[in-house]
């Protein structure tokens, strides 16, 4: 896991581009603390910031060179076949490294080229790859979007970087704040791709690659999550859960290849369970990190993961986080990264549990996200009673929904049709309607747009799509990439597998939650795990912020937001709705809104 940054000019680059990718280097230098590298020709300077996790050699260092030195690499991620690919192109291709993957990936394309080589890459990678011969430079996304890549056009030059942090070191790149893409964040707690919280800097789809060269800029989808959910399997219940098992397993032994030291973040669920039990197969030196709220209060399954790490007699690590602690680190986190605001305050949780793990000498942490969207959440099942109903209501009564006085107001329409309301962690159109200062927009567009991907009238396979496309590459996924990385930890999650995905995509919703969400991964998990785990109550790791979205967060913010006459926000959110706001009695979902508020304030407050 690394930093990567550049600057693409053919035949331009001069002395001052190698001082401003310098910069850039330096500005991500958390990413990757072990090795410090540049190369540079005429048309390109490449800088890496090496995190060492494979072939630990200075041989591996990056940027990489091929052996006949007309490909040059700069790449950010892991695969973990290289292995297996290294098999088939020795005898074809020249190797100087020992078991790189690196050299896997440029070895690789320069035999069967980019595309088919990325056909059988199993991993997470953001890479840049330059072809000196052909003038022309890649700038590839993992399928899944696992690892973030930006990127800024600018009078003939190309930037690009693993983060904004890093761009914001180019003079020549505006920083104009998006305002549409602040309206969306409200709603989403995020942006989707291309789009980015700067006008002028885009993020790079997963699953795509840029082509860019003396004749421009191209862009191209190499692989589609909505093919796999476009496809429908026949295979019985018994055979899906085998499937999955086989699966599952193979990806959890991929993801414990490592030359250093791993850590699982251990929550007591059966994700991080099943995380910990293989792991230990592999590793028996892993470490189990389990972390609780010092808070008296009913969500804990501290003492679930501490019996579980006994039993299979691992190192197992307490930590405890309070008010105050959640703060400083906050601050912390927030100093380093300044891409975007927190819209989940989970990564404060995950940057605390990470830093620990690098206290252990520990460079990987293992997680369980993805696991939730494999087998879908108990809200699926209100979600389809509730289209059901909707698609029996007039079109022309839709609309008028939301001004019905009930306990939820019913707000997601967009052209007359449903749209899901799964992924509106924050305020709906109804609400920012009613609040926001800017132009005019429509989040459920988006939702919209990525649902008419999917074909056919699959209620839940169309909310899977903006799962994969929305939420999770550029939500869940950022909230694990961003604070694991400020702490120079790589984080790997087995249920993010693309081939375990495609399958569980294809499974119709009544077989894979026939006997109720998640069924099948639990079913897979009663073979392996204690029933006190398999049949424990879900408790979400959100729930141990609690206490500090109903404690000391309502102060904070209405120190910092109300009490500020030019608090930044404000530019956004009428005044006297932030008054209305913070006047509600302190409870969960109040804190929560307070908080996709108060993020907001403090990256806005971060860009002066």
């Amino acid at each position: 896991m690394c930093g990567i940054s550049g600057i693409i000019a053919y035949n331009t680059i001069n002395q001052k581009d190698e001082e401003v990718l310098v910069n850039m280097r330096s500005a991500i230098i958390h990413r990757g603390p072990d090795h410090q590298g540049l190369w540079k020709d005429s048309s390109v300077v490449f800088g890496h910031n090496r995190l060492s996790i494979i072939d630990l050699s200075d041989q591996a260092n990056q940027p990489m060179v091929s052996a006949d030195e007309d490909v040059i690499i700069c790449f950010n991620g892991e695969i973990y076949n290289h292995a297996e690919i290294k098999e088939e192109l020795v005898g074809l291709q020249k190797f100087r490294t020992d078991h790189s993957d690196t050299e896997v990936i440029i070895n690789a394309c320069k035999e069967w080229g980019l595309e088919k080589a990325l056909g059988k890459f199993k991993g997470m990678f953001a890479f840049a790859l330059y072809d000196k011969n052909k003038q022309t430079t890649y700038l590839v996304r993992d399928r899944m979007g696992k690892k973030p890549l930006y990127f800024s056009q600018v009078n003939g030059k190309l930037f690009f970087s693993s983060e904004i942090k890093a761009l914001l070191e180019c003079e020549d790149i505006d920083k104009t704040i998006n305002e549409e893409s602040v309206y969306h964040y409200l709603s989403f707690l995020t942006v989707n791709a291309p789009n980015t919280f700067y006008t002028h800097i885009s993020k790079l789809e997963a699953g795509t690659y840029l082509t860019y060269s003396k004749e421009g800029l191209s862009k191209k989808a190499y692989w589609n999550v909505a093919d796999a959910i476009n496809v429908r399997s026949n295979d019985s219940y018994e055979t899906a859960v085998d499937t999955i098992k086989e699966k599952l397993l193979r990806s959890m032994k991929y993801r414990n290849v490592s030359d250093v030291p791993i850590a699982v973040a251990l929550s007591g669920g059966v994700d991080s369970s099943l995380n910990l039990l293989f792991s230990t197969k592999n590793n028996p030196n892993i470490n189990a990190i389990n972390l609780e709220y010092e808070t008296q209060h009913e969500f804990n399954e501290s003492e679930n993961a501490k019996r579980f790490s006994e039993e299979l007699k691992v190192e197992y690590t307490q930590l405890e986080i309070d008010q105050e602690k959640f703060e400083s680190e906050l601050l912390a986190l927030c100093d380093i990264q300044r891409d975007m605001p927190f819209g989940d305050p989970n990564s404060v949780l995950l940057y605390y549990i990470s830093k620990e793990a690098r206290k252990n000498k520990s460079k990987i942490l293992l997680v369980g996200e993805g696991g939730d969207e494999l087998g879908g959440y108990p809200v699926y099942k209100t979600m389809l009673k509730e289209y059901r109903f909707l698609q029996k209501t007039p079109s022309f009564l839709r609309p008028l929904l939301k001004y019905v006085p009930l306990k939820k107001r019913f707000d997601f329409f967009y052209k007359g049709k449903v749209v899901s309301r799964r992924q509106v962690h924050g305020f709906t159109e109804y609400e920012k309607k009613k609040f926001w200062k800017g132009k005019p927009y429509n989040s459920y567009k988006i939702l919209y747009d990525l649902m008419q991907e999917i074909k056919g009238s699959d209620f839940l396979r169309k909310v899977l799509n903006i799962e994969y496309k929305l939420r999770l590459p550029e939500l869940i996924l950022a909230r694990v990439d961003y604070p694991t990385m400020a702490a120079s930890v790589e984080a790997r999650s087995p249920y993010m597998d693309y081939e375990l995905i495609e399958y569980c995509a294809s499974l119709p919703y009544d077989l894979k939650m026939k006997n109720g969400a998640k069924s099948m991964i639990k079913d897979v998990a009663k073979e392996f795990l204690p029933d006190y785990i398999t049949k424990g109550k879900k408790v979400g790791f959100g729930m141990l912020l609690h206490p500090f979205l109903t404690g000391s967060l309502p102060t904070m913010f209405r120190k910092e937001i109300v009490e500020v006459e030019d608090a930044p926000v404000k530019k956004y959110i009428e005044e006297s709705f932030l008054k209305k706001l913070i006047g509600q009695n302190a409870n969960p979902k109040i804190g929560y809104r307070l908080w996709i508020i108060y993020s907001l304030n403090k990256w806005l407050l971060n860009q002066k």
